[in-house]
């Protein structure tokens, strides 16, 4: 009897055993499971991305080739840089195994043109700049094509054994794309650019100061643009990269783009913000918040906030682009309008239960704080920004509400 317990009391004990593993195990396989789906949807979302970023690129090429007045092709050029460079960032998150790079080759063959054109002045009606702009277009759209089908098809983007190798349907579709890319012929003659400001000593030394050194060949424009507005152009190279950095008329930095490579990341992303931060004093930027920061690629990426008396300007923000490499600045852009300098006045503040009181029932706070914004005349106002969740869903929300009238100015949905 009792031998005949000692075993019943051993197997109960390894079955015990035994199913805290199995649950173990399910568990740890369907974390796998779930991370494998996270990674997999992160791919095709780049996919994705990058057939948008074509479709841009390829109106911004259709408009550049389309316009031969001088203003309008420079504005049209920079969204081609833009737009080619954002194409580049998103096929670069494929993983290994998948394009062999000749498609980035190509759009930075295409990024690369246009940042020239702009540096040199080009004349639109150069048949050269023409054939390239026509070859670009060509390209990009028959990329544009190849990778859609990739990008929304219905199955995974990953498999293999390990299950972070590419798909053979979607690597052999997209090794299909990279060898229909043709190498890019050689560059045209290039033509030496002019100076037509009649004294761009000042705006070349503002410039430099952006950059941490001298600029060559540098040449300063004025701009007109009837969609953004007035603005300086300097453009010219640093360390023989294309360099271009846009002012206000005021002197103030609106934006800076120092195209080269980039090696093998050096610099921590710790280190990279203090640079950054540090930047933004240096070209005048001072009182500022980072507001979010990224790593990708080798490249750093900080979004600030502007601070007036202690108070942020949530529609106003900037970017700065750090290479990891060796921890220079090589971007930076605006966005939205820039705040003033002081605190605009709030007569007859509202109380904050009297704010609280327009916000409606399913809308639960769970945050306040004080903020600058603009209101629907583009003029900036104190206001309240309440952070919060709409009901049973728990989506979370930001509405800010004018301090003195009370009136919405926006409602966001935060991600």
């Amino acid at each position: 009897m009792r031998k005949w317990t000692w075993w019943a009391g051993t197997a109960a004990a390894v079955i015990a055993v035994g199913g805290a593993a199995f649950a173990w195990g399910d568990h740890e396989r369907s974390r796998a499971q779930a991370m494998a789906a996270m990674v997999d949807a992160g791919y095709s979302g780049a996919l994705r991305a990058a057939v948008a970023d074509l479709d841009a690129l390829r109106a911004a090429l259709a408009s550049a080739s389309i316009m031969a007045d001088p203003e309008s092709f420079r504005r049209h050029l920079a969204d081609v840089e833009k737009y080619a460079y954002a194409a580049q960032l998103d096929m670069a998150r494929i993983p290994d195994g998948g394009p062999d790079h000749r498609v980035n080759q190509e759009l930075h063959q295409i990024d690369f043109d246009a940042a020239h054109w702009v540096t040199t002045d080009a004349d639109p009606h150069s048949a050269s700049v023409q054939d390239a702009l026509r070859q670009a277009y060509q390209t990009v759209a028959r990329l544009e094509t190849q990778l859609e089908p990739i990008a929304w098809h219905a199955g995974p983007v990953l498999g293999g054994r390990t299950g972070t190798e590419l798909a053979p349907a979607v690597r052999n579709a997209l090794a299909r794309v990279q060898a229909s890319v043709v190498p890019s012929s050689a560059a045209s003659k290039r033509t030496p650019a002019s100076a037509t400001t009649k004294d761009p000593t000042p705006w070349i030394r503002r410039a430099e100061q952006v950059v941490g050194g001298s600029i060559d060949k540098a040449k300063v424009s004025d701009v007109r643009d009837p969609r953004n507005g007035s603005y300086v152009l300097v453009t010219g190279a640093v360390m023989g990269r294309p360099v271009r950095i846009e002012f206000a008329r005021t002197g103030t930095l609106a934006s800076y783009r120092w195209t080269r490579p980039t090696g093998k990341p050096r610099v921590d992303l710790a280190d990279a913000a203090g640079i950054a931060s540090r930047w933004l004093q240096r070209v005048g930027l001072s009182d500022m918040v980072r507001t979010y920061a990224s790593q990708v690629d080798g490249i750093a990426r900080f979004t600030y906030q502007p601070i007036v008396q202690g108070v942020p300007a949530l529609d106003a923000s900037c970017k700065v682009v750090v290479a990891l490499d060796d921890g220079q600045v090589i971007g930076f852009y605006d966005r939205g309008k820039w705040p003033p300098k002081t605190l605009p006045p709030a007569r007859h503040p509202l109380s904050e239960s009297d704010l609280r009181a327009r916000l409606g029932p399913q809308f639960h706070v769970q945050d306040e704080r004080r903020v600058l914004a603009e209101d629907p005349n583009g003029k900036w106002v104190q206001a309240v920004a309440f952070d919060g969740t709409l009901g049973g869903s728990d989506e979370p929300y930001r509405v800010v509400l004018d301090v003195s009238t009370g009136h919405e100015l926006s409602i966001e949905r935060l991600t």
